[in-house]
């Protein structure tokens, strides 16, 4: 019969359809946007309908062809129902592009309008079943809607149901079983190449979503920061002001407690009392200056006064204060300037003595024998001045030794009870180091002692030299 021919055509022209439309859609489809690119695909389905249609065959009226072939594919490769019944309908219409408006034309139409109203149950079913393989749903697929045609062409078709279901039939219905299982299996590829870009969008859509969320936590992160800032600087800004209020009334007790102390005997008890006062205060005000000195620091306040430092004059200044406080511990203490060290270096010379009296006070403090020192040294390259502290005291762990450059810290709770301090004093010189441009770091070995060393940079860190400084050196 003149079926075979007829399906044999239409398998080699959907084939054909096929085969470009793969083309088409790696080349052009795949990257446009998903708004774009439903059209066109719904568009291809209908094409490919019309064209099964245009070459079917027809007897006493009635077109039989692959057109459900595109239905059944779209049940596969779409996940809206929608889209099914937009292909159905699209097809529909194009029966009357083939054979004109006739009453045929009508009820093919219909027929396969209801077609895609069974696509898109299929479909609404297959997204209630994500678990089915392709095999499953495309056996269903094949099996449901070519029963659906049949029974529809039964129901009102336009030739006889006997003649249909008796010399028709048995024709049309393994033939669109057969081609319909070997477009599925031709479309196996492109189905797995759908769903891969399926999962690819959908995990575009999470990494965007994720990018999104990492862009708010970022500017909430700012905000905090700025928030943090504000209150840093409120906080140094109010231990600035009540460091200044402070000073003034304890320089009013010490003042008052030497004078007691100046009029009384020694030995008597008013005497007594007024040293321990005096010398109380005293240690109270340096607690005190060593805030103000943090405070101005962190609230950008701390003016530098740069000119010509004699670094003999320094060190001497500062063996004469503490080799007697090492001598009396049994300790080993001495100041080691290098040949090469420039004899006038520009600096603020009060901060610099500042650092290295922290520094060689704490190297004393923490060392119970053995030695303390400094050694003072140009580097490799000549351009910074290096200022090594060292002693063979307790050490510092390694993962504390970053803690201990932050304010109102120390290693340990048993080395604050044992050794006292507030654990100012390392913080305060390392922002005093750099606020003269250079830095200062930390080398020890718990038990074995610490090397902490000051890097200044020769050249100050200033676009206007001290005139002074510039006339000597000229």
């Amino acid at each position: 019969m003149n079926f075979y021919t007829s399906f044999f055509t239409n398998i080699s022209l959907l084939i054909t359809c096929a085969y470009l439309f793969n083309l088409i859609y790696k080349y052009t489809f795949r990257n446009r946007m998903m708004p774009a690119k439903r059209p066109l695909l719904i568009l291809t389905f209908v094409f490919a309908g019309w064209l099964a249609m245009k070459f079917g065959i027809e007897l006493n009226g009635a077109v039989f062809d692959l057109r459900n072939v595109p239905i059944i594919l779209a049940t596969l490769m779409f996940n809206r129902a929608y889209f099914a019944v937009l292909i159905g309908i699209g097809i529909a219409a194009c029966r009357y592009l083939v054979n004109g408006v006739s009453m045929n034309a009508m009820t093919g139409s219909i027929n396969i309008t209801m077609l895609g109203i069974v696509a898109a149950g299929l479909i609404m079913l297959y997204q209630r079943r994500e678990h089915w393989g392709y095999v499953r749903k495309a056996a269903i697929s094949l099996v449901t809607i070519n029963v659906a045609q049949v029974v529809g062409i039964s129901l009102y078709g336009a030739l006889p149901r006997e003649l249909y279901l008796s010399q028709i039939m048995p024709y049309t219905l393994p033939l669109g079983l057969l081609s319909g299982a070997l477009f599925l299996f031709i479309v196996y590829d492109f189905y797995k190449e759908k769903l891969r870009g399926e999962e690819l969008s959908q995990m575009n859509r999470t990494l965007i979503m994720q990018t999104m969320e990492l862009l708010d936590a970022k500017r909430e992160l700012e905000q905090r920061a700025k928030q943090l800032a504000q209150s840093s600087k409120y906080k140094s800004d109010f231990m600035y002001n009540m460091s200044h209020e402070l000073r003034t009334p304890l320089n009013s007790i010490i003042l008052l407690s030497q004078l007691i102390y100046e009029n009384e005997d020694e030995q008597s008890e008013n005497g007594e009392y007024a040293s321990i006062i005096h010398s109380s205060s005293q240690e109270l005000l340096q607690i005190i200056n060593d805030i103000l000195d943090l405070s101005k620091v962190e609230a950008g306040k701390m003016d530098m006064e740069w000119g010509p430092v004699s670094t003999q004059d320094v060190t001497q200044l500062l063996y004469q204060q503490l080799h007697p406080i090492a001598a009396k511990k049994g300790l080993q203490f001495s100041i080691v300037q290098s040949d090469d060290v420039p004899e006038l270096i520009v600096t603020d010379g009060l901060r610099l003595t500042q650092i290295l009296r922290n520094l060689l006070s704490n190297a004393v403090k923490f060392t119970d024998k053995g030695s303390a020192g400094l050694e003072v040294n140009l580097d490799s390259s000549g351009e910074w001045l290096l200022f090594a502290v060292s002693d063979t005291g307790i050490g510092i762990e390694s993962e504390n030794q970053n803690i201990v450059f932050e304010a109102f810290q120390q290693e340990d709770g048993e080395v604050s009870r044992k050794y006292e301090g507030t654990g100012l004093g390392l913080s305060i010189s390392r922002q005093l180091a750099q606020a003269l441009g250079g830095s200062l770091s930390l080398a020890s070995v718990k038990g074995k002692g610490s090397i902490f060393t000051l890097r200044l940079p020769l050249k100050p860190p200033l676009e206007k030299v001290d005139a002074e400084w510039e006339d000597e050196n000229e």
